[in-house]
């Protein structure tokens, strides 16, 4: 009788994983944020009333050469930029961009762009409440005289911007000085408001503006020797 042959054990197979190193957790997630803003740039364009290939087109340019350049200038070339910019134009049917003027530079695209909101912002819905020759000038000058100056005191609680308000001050002026234009001269009557209202009565630098007509619209008399006043309050949404 033959001796019992000893039982086989199983073979064990051990895989072994290697794990690669992969990108860094801040990069995942700054792709994440990237990609993110742009899909929130692409819904609302693409929900806009009025929908503009080319504004849409320069907006994902400029973001790809972004991306491209690692938000550093001069790493990418005028014409590197421009083949992203004209590769972009395509994918939306559009021709390259023919007038060399208008090719602005992608990284001061997003820039127009916010000053461009910033303009449609003015064209919001305001009250404006209008105070006209609120100072009075002689012919040629542009300094405050007493009276001018004892009326503005008076009149200082009312023109004080509040909260939100804008106070525009509007130089007028038909007549010249040596050296100066009629539009110099107007705008130096409003400087000069704009200063002793300032430096008075503790205006607000920021919500005080001197401005002037590209042309007067009354030519006569006083009227185009003074400064008025208009207090613009944004309406609330």
């Amino acid at each position: 009788m033959s001796a019992a042959e000893p039982e086989q054990e199983p073979v064990k197979v051990i895989d072994v994983i290697w794990r690669k190193k992969g990108a860094p957790s801040y990069m995942v997630s700054f792709g994440d944020m990237m990609t993110l803003i742009l899909c929130f740039f692409i819904l609302l364009v693409s929900m806009a009333k009025e929908r503009k290939a080319g504004m849409m087109a320069k907006g994902i340019g400029s973001f790809v050469v972004t991306l491209k350049s690692h938000g550093l200038t001069g790493i990418l070339s005028g014409d590197e930029k421009q083949e992203i910019f004209d590769q972009v134009r395509r994918r939306f049917n559009l021709p390259p961009e023919p007038d060399p003027e208008r090719r602005v530079e992608h990284s001061e695209a997003s820039t127009k762009e916010l000053l461009r909101a910033e303009s449609l912002d003015a064209l919001q819905p305001h009250q404006e409440t209008r105070m006209p020759r609120i100072s009075t000038f002689r012919t040629g000058d542009y300094a405050l005289d007493a009276e001018s100056k004892d009326f503005l005191d008076h009149l200082a609680p009312t023109l004080m911007p509040r909260r939100g308000q804008l106070l525009v001050l509007e130089g007028h002026a038909d007549d010249s000085v040596a050296g100066k234009t009629s539009a110099q001269l107007a705008h130096l009557r409003a400087l000069a408001v704009r200063e002793y209202l300032i430096e008075e009565h503790n205006f607000p630098a920021s919500r005080v503006e001197a401005r002037i007509w590209l042309a007067e619209i009354l030519n006569t008399g006083a009227n185009t020797r003074c400064v008025d006043a208009r207090l613009v309050t944004p309406k609330k949404k």
